[in-house]
């Protein structure tokens, strides 16, 4: 309570001194003319020290030449008006404590000649048929220390928790630097990683091609990001240092080097990172290893992979990783682009990193069945090393104006190396799991285009994944599963999953002169997979059983031959329909131990039906109708049972088959990214007319589950998101709505059919101002609510629960050359005793330059409370569960930065 007591005098002092700053602006006013007195508009108007080109605040005439441009500032300034074709003017002002300042302008026109004159234009933001330029100085805070902290303050560009990037409602496909791409959707190296002030512009492009061939002939909703370096970045080595060290209880340090060079012919990028506060820097690698393209020209194999059995979970909902991720990284990437002459490409990545973890939680878990109700208490501590080591090339070779071909070729290998000390119902239970991955990946890509309206590609590919993974357990918890053991000292289960992935795909795309597209695609992909798992008892005189129904050998070919043919018809300029046919011939081979083969040979279609009303360039309404057909998986069809945590088995269905379902697909968008007014609502509804689901055996101490195949699944998803921009108090408005519901079936311990509906409502709004100077802050709001419904013949139950998560983000730049932010939390968990349903997290940075800004000195402090567990409530169709987690101490910190 006292915790609590405090953060509200915080909160409160910071939200009058906000309330203060606000009032205290200055507000300044005028029209800008012509030489006869014609307003102009779209004139830029800017705010800039006498002494420096720094932008302090900036805005655009209207159509009448009027403007309004607002600062906290005192003293002595410049206004600076600029517009394409006229001379710019500079007029000298003084800003005491008035509310407001009238300074109006004429700017005479400006002979050129456009012999040897580049125009240029100084707006902020430049908007282009499909490419957005957003001025990288205009939107500095003076809080920015890398790429991804720019990227916060674009207007229309998102950049979320875990440093996914969105431009409204869709994820970037690339961040590249002048033009190169270095990670494809691994960017998150780069944008958490690279200094912010070699940035001059940042590029978005619209309806982006990943292949530059395909430009203007395909069908595209992605967007991708450039950043354009400052001249005095170009050609030349340059770099930052970041070094902080501190903490209490044990020294805490924070170290990452930036090394980078980007020249016309030659592009290096050298990252090294180490540190033990939490800190995550490069974001998900499986983008970069096993990058997802699903539906794109040339992505044939594109998410095959060979999964892993058995993990020991570690994630922790709701709360930021950071605060729970007790780790000693160290990561060294190296990456580099050589352009070997005009037709030549060649780009290469290495990524190695290792770690050391260690994760601590408690959780009492209450199950409340129709046949029996009781209570299991975990007490769980694991440490985890692993190394990844990750190597890419790519290959370019454009062999004319209209031919290209493409190589990649990537080998992937981790290792990963758990222990943990679990504590179940008093029973002190030890585990190790050893977890490898190899991976082997080759892709070739041809692509020609025959003319400005048609192309053709033909692509291969071939993929090896081993998942082998060795897994030990020194508490014996399955008595009543195998009564006629002995004295079980350990329990043992070595698996390794295999695959083996052939594919090849020609294409052919042809963009009519009334732009109709008409698209096709014959394929041909193999996959083998082969899973042997073995569970073994090893009694105290070593010796060892391995029970039937608990071992695994299944070899699993897939063979499918298809075409897809799709037809892109425009109605003028409003309406698209589309409609996509696709064929396929399915070949299916499983032999599992009895060695007894099961041969399917089906052949099946899938319709699709789209269409696309754009009302105006603000307005579009998007439909779409999908029947699917998914062949089963080899996780889905092995025979018997395997283990696949302490205390649970999973028992595949033993045969191949496949899984119907129905998409509907209804999208309405308001507005476009970067426009002052964003809206965007989705409905989709699912039917999935075969599905599986379990039928399982829940008891105290084990559980064990067989998938089953029955009929109706569904799914229904709404979603919502309106951006607003508030010109009166230069803020962004955020909302969103969520809401799902799951209808599906299920069997537990020999009862009915229990029919089980899950219903989610996540609804919240964020306020982030775009000051220039001064104060800036960025709060929020979200509520999600859960309800879990549960009903058979003999038995009904219902469980429900509403989380609140909050937060005040705070920044202030007090000059050039000092900064600070502060950023506080809340947690709130509705179903949990009142002593430990509420959470507070306050962090703080400040950053002090020299006067050469060639360094930097701050002080950061992290979970300023010093709060030592996090507990949060969740709820399922069979038990509620309230889950305790260690967090990391308040950890302050002397920090350096130096640019070179």
């Amino acid at each position: 309570m006292k915790k609590q007591n405090n953060l509200n005098y915080i909160f409160t002092f910071l939200s009058l001194w906000l309330g203060m700053f606000c009032y205290s602006q200055t507000e300044i006013t005028g029209k800008v003319k012509d030489s006869i007195g014609n307003p102009i508009s779209y004139a830029n108007v800017l705010l800039q020290p006498l002494d420096s080109p720094r932008i302090l605040a900036y805005t655009s005439s209207q159509q009448d030449g009027s403007y309004n441009l607002k600062t906290d500032r005192t003293g002595e300034f410049q206004v600076v008006f600029a517009s394409l074709g006229y001379a710019k003017k500079e007029v000298k002002i003084t800003l005491k404590s008035q509310n407001s300042i009238e300074v109006n302008a004429v700017l005479l026109e400006e002979e050129m000649l456009l012999e040897n004159v580049t125009i240029q234009g100084d707006r902020p933001i430049t908007v282009k048929k499909d490419t957005i330029v957003f001025d990288a100085d205009s939107f500095r805070r003076g809080t920015e220390v890398v790429v991804e902290d720019l990227l916060k303050n674009l207007p229309g560009v998102n950049v979320e928790s875990d440093g996914t990037i969105k431009v409204g409602d869709r994820e970037i496909e690339r961040l590249m630097v002048d033009g190169d791409d270095l990670f494809e959707k691994g960017y998150k190296v780069l944008s958490k990683n690279m200094t912010a002030d070699a940035v001059d512009k940042i590029e978005i492009y619209d309806n982006y091609s990943l292949n530059k061939l395909l430009k203007g002939i395909e069908e595209s909703d992605r967007v991708a990001m450039n950043i354009q370096l400052k001249d005095d970045y170009k050609q030349q080595w340059f770099g930052n240092a970041d070094l902080g060290a501190g903490g209490f209880d044990q020294f805490y340090h924070k170290n990452r080097v930036n090394l980078m060079s980007f020249g016309k012919k030659n592009k290096y990028y050298f990252l090294g990172n180490s540190n033990n506060i939490g800190v995550d820097a490069v974001g998900d690698v499986s983008q970069m290893i096993r990058p997802m393209r699903f539906n794109q020209p040339g992505s044939v194999g594109d998410g095959e992979r060979a999964s892993s059995l058995l993990s020991l979970y570690t994630d922790v909902p709701q709360l930021k990783r950071e605060r729970t991720n007790f780790n000693n990284a160290r990561l060294v990437s190296l990456n580099a682009i050589h352009n070997l002459n005009d037709n030549m490409k060649i780009r290469t990545l290495g990524f190695f990193n290792w770690d050391e973890n260690e994760f601590f939680r408690n959780t009492t878990t209450q199950f409340v069945l129709d046949d029996d109700s009781f209570t299991n208490v975990e007490d769980f501590s694991m440490n985890k090393t692993k190394f990844l080591g990750f190597g890419k090339i790519d290959y370019t070779y454009d062999i004319s104006d209209s031919k290209m071909l493409e190589y990649t070729g990537s080998f992937n290998n981790s290792d990963i190396s758990s222990r943990s000390n679990l504590i179940f119902n008093t029973n002190s239970t030890i585990e190790n799991l050893q977890d490898d991955n190899q991976q082997i990946d080759q892709k070739l890509l041809y692509t020609h285009k025959l003319n400005e309206k048609e192309v053709f590609l033909l692509s291969g590919r071939y993929i090896n994944d081993k998942s082998p993974q060795a897994y030990r357990n020194n508490q014996f918890l399955f008595e009543e599963l195998f009564p006629d053991a002995g004295n079980v000292e350990q329990v043992n289960q070595s698996s390794q999953n295999t695959m083996d992935f052939l594919g090849t795909e020609a294409e052919y795309k042809n963009r009519k002169a009334n732009k109709d597209l008409i698209e096709g695609v014959i394929g041909a992909t193999h996959r083998q997979d082969r899973l042997n798992s073995v569970f073994e008892l090893t009694e105290e005189n070593d010796n060892r059983l391995r029970p039937d129904g608990f071992q695994n050998l299944t070899e699993y070919r897939v063979t499918d031959i298809y075409a897809k043919g799709k037809y892109l018809y425009k109605v003028g300029d409003q309406l698209n329909i589309t409609g996509n046919l696709e064929a396929h011939q399915l070949l299916n081979t499983l032999q599992n131990s009895n060695e007894v083969k099961q041969q399917q040979d089906l052949f099946y279609i899938q319709p699709q039906l789209g269409a696309r009303w754009k009302f105006n360039d603000d307005n579009s309404l998007l439909g779409s109708y999908t029947y699917s057909t998914n062949n089963t998986s080899i996780i889905e069809v092995y025979e018997n049972n395997i283990l696949t945590n302490f205390r649970g088995f999973s028992q595949g269905f033993g045969e191949p088959t496949q899984l119907n379902a129905s998409n509907y697909l209804l999208m309405y968008r308001l507005g476009n990214f970067g426009d002052k007014f964003f809206a965007n609502a989705t409905v989709n509804y699912s039917k999935n007319h075969d599905f599986f689901t379990t039928r399982s055996i829940i008891q105290q101490d084990y559980q064990i589950s067989e998938q089953v195949l029955i009929e109706d699944q569904e799914l229904l998803s709404v979603s919502t998101t309106v951006d607003r921009y508030l010109k009166s108090i230069s803020s962004n408005l955020k909302l969103k709505l969520n809401y799902s519901q799951t209808d599906f079936i299920n069997f537990v311990n020999a009862s009915g059919a229990r029919e089980i509906n899950n219903q989610s409502f996540v609804y919240g709004l964020e306020l982030r101002s775009g000051f220039l100077s001064g104060v800036n802050y960025h709060l929020g709001t979200e509520f999600r609510t859960s309800e879990v419904k549960t009903t058979q013949s003999n038995f009904s139950n219902k469980f429900s629960n509403t989380d609140n998560f909050s937060f005040l983000d705070l920044s202030y730049v007090f000059s050039d050359r000092l900064n600070m932010t502060l950023n506080t939390e809340r947690y709130y968990f509705g179903n949990l005793n009142s002593d430990k349903n509420t959470y507070y997290f306050s962090d703080f940075s400040a950053m002090y330059t020299t006067k050469n800004k060639q360094l930097n000195f701050g002080l950061s402090a992290k979970n300023l409370f010093n709060t030592e567990t996090f507990t949060n409530f969740s709820i399922s169709d069979i038990s509620t569960s309230t889950t305790s987690y260690r967090l990391l101490p308040r950890i302050i910190m002397l920090n350096a930065n130096f640019k070179f």
